[in-house]
């Protein structure tokens, strides 16, 4: 009887195919945990608009720092380009407005430590869609620049930043935001206040991102 049981519940999960990940548990760290800010200095005087943000140019680095003001940067990071994206996966969602790519080089020290807890995990940071903000050319802040194209745009999802990341890393890749304009701002906004903003383009062509 028991080996029989033992059987069936085995042949159950063999036939049961795989089971779908379950979505991270993402939270900000307590208020006594180290946090990450963006340095004093990374905003010169007159650099800064009028929603907090340091204003960035294309290819220009910027800089976090999360071991107090005095510290040095924990992480350095650069936006290399602004795109409109053409999505190139099977069955892509279609954007809402429009798609654009935005692509970032980062890297963090071993003794950065962001603010957000991922499955229990401390010190990560995240550069998806949700953390960043959208403008369009008149400053009205869009409502959000998150959608299925987040994930569902490129065949080749290699090219995309991972979700979510922490101390020691190397990273380069791919952000994907759905604006509602085709010109306007976006702004990396990894605490909910102040961040970094760059305009992005008024070309209407699109730049296919994968295999041609």
């Amino acid at each position: 009887m028991v080996a029989g049981t033992t059987l069936l519940a085995l042949m159950l999960t063999a036939c049961s195919g795989p089971q779908p990940q379950a979505a991270p548990t993402v939270s900000v760290a307590p208020a006594s945990a180290p946090s990450a800010r963006p340095t004093p200095n990374a905003a010169p005087a007159g650099n800064e608009n009028e929603r907090g943000q340091v204003v960035q140019e294309i290819g220009e680095t910027a800089v976090l720092v999360t071991d107090g003001y005095d510290a040095p940067p924990t992480m350095t990071f650069k936006v290399t380009s602004i795109e409109p994206v053409k999505c190139d996966a099977p069955n892509a969602p279609r954007p809402h407005g429009v798609a654009i790519a935005v692509s970032v080089e980062i890297v963090t020290s071993p003794t950065f430590s962001g603010p957000l807890v991922v499955n229990g995990q401390p010190g990560m940071i995240s550069f998806r869609p949700h953390y960043w903000n959208g403008y369009a050319s008149n400053g009205t802040q869009m409502n959000t620049v998150e959608s299925p194209i987040e994930h569902g745009c490129l065949a080749d999802r290699t090219k995309l930043l991972p979700d979510y990341f922490g101390k020691d890393r190397k990273l380069n890749g791919l952000v994907i935001l759905d604006v509602t304009t085709p010109t306007g701002e976006v702004a990396f906004v990894p605490n909910g206040i102040g961040g970094w903003a760059w305009e992005y383009p008024g070309d209407e062509s699109e730049t296919r991102i994968g295999p041609a």
